[in-house]
């Protein structure tokens, strides 16, 4: 089984359009894929949209685990429901998902460090999930001023944790022209970081992008997810 986890520099860059589109991609090549959002706040319609790309019977529960009501950063969602995170049930949920998928997506909850929940040793992230589930990154970053030094965080705060990077997409979740600084930013953000850039997706682009781009950001996954036996869901 092969896991590629989803982030984004911030909320609202297209973290669920980017995974869905991958999603499907993988499905058209006959890849029996899961997907799994351990944490939502304000509504679950991230964790639908997955299974409905994805086309699984696995049920929303087992994706999605932790629902919370608030759309706020799950800490301080669940301070408000007055209910406690239970990681060890999220993380079962993901080991029972990985037995019955040859290829798992993980699309996180806002940004790398969101705060999920109080530990012994102090305030769980979403970057300790993706940690604890182990996985290459896929960061979703926009193109418009400001990207740059959202990017290159989020991929030190990757490499400090010692998470696999596997690239960087870029996503116009709204309108964006190719003018200054939307069209340089990409290439510097590659150059600064050092880490491949998968690909831009335009504002409304058909899905069949993600054709191209899961060829040249997947092989390897596609090849062992091909190569892995599943269980019949």
């Amino acid at each position: 089984m092969s896991t590629l986890i989803i982030t984004g520099t911030d909320t609202n860059v297209g973290k669920t359009f980017v995974a869905c589109g991958i999603a499907r991609a993988l499905r058209r090549r006959g890849l029996d894929v899961g997907v799994f959002k351990p944490f939502s706040s304000g509504g679950r319609d991230d964790a639908l949209a997955l299974r409905d790309a994805a086309a699984v019977s696995d049920s929303l529960d087992d994706i999605n685990p932790c629902a919370l009501a608030a759309p706020l950063a799950p800490y301080r969602a669940a301070q408000l429901e007055n209910v406690s995170i239970d990681l060890p049930a999220c993380l079962n949920a993901f080991a029972v998902l990985s037995q019955r998928h040859a290829l798992m997506i993980v699309e996180g909850a806002g940004g790398l460090l969101v705060p999920i929940c109080d530990t012994p040793t102090g305030v769980y992230t979403m970057r300790d999930f993706f940690c604890d589930i182990a996985g290459d990154v896929l960061i979703v970053a926009r193109r418009t001023l400001g990207t740059i030094n959202h990017t290159w965080l989020t991929v030190e705060a990757c490499r400090a944790a010692g998470l696999p990077l596997r690239a960087i997409v870029f996503n116009d979740a709204l309108p964006c022209d190719d003018s200054e600084p939307a069209s340089s930013n990409p290439e510097l953000i590659a150059r600064c970081t050092g880490v491949p850039v998968a690909g831009a997706i335009p504002y409304g682009a058909c899905d069949t992008v993600f054709d191209g781009l899961v060829s040249s950001l997947c092989a390897d996954l596609i090849e062992g997810a091909l190569a892995c036996p599943t269980s019949i869901q």
